[in-house]
């Protein structure tokens, strides 16, 4: 599934709330990490974010290899609304 949100939080504090926020509420670990991006992994499944920043917003790109209703994308559409839109 893909996802895409708009928020005014800056693209580096949603990777680090990112990174929070899977360890808190899943059992993926970090798998890859580039300066604009963050990718989960685990036996939950896949889940990456990757920020961009465009007309003094960030849009936030979140893919997950699951389809809804199953665990990694539904804590991936609650990670994407606790972040507020721009």
């Amino acid at each position: 599934m893909r996802y895409i949100a708009i928020t005014h939080v800056s693209p580096e504090e949603v990777l680090q709330r990112a990174r929070e926020f899977y360890r808190t509420h899943t059992r993926l670990e970090v798998a890859e990490e580039t300066s604009d991006s963050v990718t989960f992994r685990g036996k939950g499944g896949e889940a990456s974010i990757r920020v961009d920043r465009e007309h003094g917003h960030t849009n936030v790109h979140a893919s997950t290899d699951r389809v809804v209703g199953l665990d990694v994308t539904d804590v991936t559409k609650r990670f994407l609304y606790g972040l507020g839109r721009a």
